[in-house]
């Protein structure tokens, strides 16, 4: 019988963090942390890092495990997250995925393929420097172009991802999204080791974005503006993950004395917004979820994923 993976998913701000710890209590889990910017070292507040507190004496996997110069790809945390489920159930306990990091999701419910054979280092080297030289914003643009669908799904800051989208179109000669619908459907026909249910936390869109201000506001009381400072000051290269990360960024032009404090604190809140319609639009067309109505309580959720647990 295979191994049921328990995912819980949604849009930041939509209360991931504080189920899982619940469900894992109830159920004997331990939690996998699908988070791409909880993985570093230094940087709690605008992640949202789950404390020691909130953990409430839950392991959590996935968390701290990179320094902020590291480079760690989705194929990484892939395959260090297939270990993590095989020790887990190894120790006789139940495995929770719990992130709002899309294509970590998908990377390991679908057993995605991150084979750089048609790594193309000569092409990405050029788009590299175009986005120096005209912005990352001219290179997405060219994403959008000719693949609207990926770009509708990948930040115009987020370089990387854009850039392998561009690769792919290449030297495949099909968009990334017709490239990942035709993995999707191999792997319907692949017999994969674990079922995978995931369970997607669902907020009226209004009520989500007030969650999203207060927590913003939240962090900037409790720090969030020096520990952004402290990643400004790190000189770090344009296009580290960390210097891309909703959360940091918005301050670098207060940092520079070109807006002020409070226009980034709005400029936050908006990108967060955006961010989590981006998470939204990944979940529901990606994956095969099972939606939660977030007007419930905590514990009537818990109860609704172990009812689910027992039928599937």
């Amino acid at each position: 019988m295979k191994n049921k993976i328990i995912c819980i998913v949604g849009p930041t701000a939509s209360g991931k963090t504080g189920l899982a710890v619940e469900l894992a209590k109830k159920i004997n889990a331990e939690i996998i942390s699908a988070d791409s910017m909880q993985i570093y070292r230094g940087i709690d507040i605008g992640t949202a890092k789950v404390t020691k507190e909130e953990m409430q004496g839950i392991k959590h996997h996935m968390i701290d495990i990179c320094d902020v110069s590291d480079k760690f790809s989705v194929a990484d945390f892939k395959r260090i997250c297939y270990d993590k489920i095989d020790d887990i159930i190894s120790r006789n306990k139940n495995v929770i995925i719990c992130g709002g990091t899309g294509l970590y999701i998908s990377a390991v419910v679908d057993d995605m393929n991150f084979n750089e054979e048609n790594v193309d280092y000569e092409y990405r080297d050029y788009l590299e420097k175009l986005a120096k030289e005209k912005s990352n914003e001219y290179v997405y643009n060219l994403l959008k172009e000719v693949d609207p669908k990926s770009a509708e799904v990948i930040h115009k800051n987020n370089l990387k991802r854009v850039i392998r989208a561009l690769e792919i179109i290449k030297n495949s000669g099909e968009s990334k999204s017709i490239h990942m619908e035709k993995e999707q459907e191999r792997l319907k026909n692949k017999n994969l080791k674990y079922d995978f249910l995931i369970y997607y936390i669902d907020h009226d869109r209004e009520k989500l974005y007030e969650r999203i201000n207060e927590r913003v506001d939240v962090m900037v009381k409790d720090g969030l503006v020096d520990e952004a400072l402290k990643i400004y000051n790190m000189n770090l290269s344009n296009d580290n993950t960390c210097m891309q990360a909703i959360g940091y960024k918005e301050f670098f032009p207060y940092f520079k004395g070109e807006d002020t404090l409070q226009n980034c604190i709005l400029k936050l809140k908006q990108e967060t917004r955006r961010y989590a319609k981006r998470q939204e639009t990944w979940f529901k067309n990606k994956l095969d979820i099972i939606y939660l109505d977030g007007k419930k309580k905590k514990e009537e959720l818990v109860n609704d994923i172990i009812e689910s647990m027992n039928n599937n």
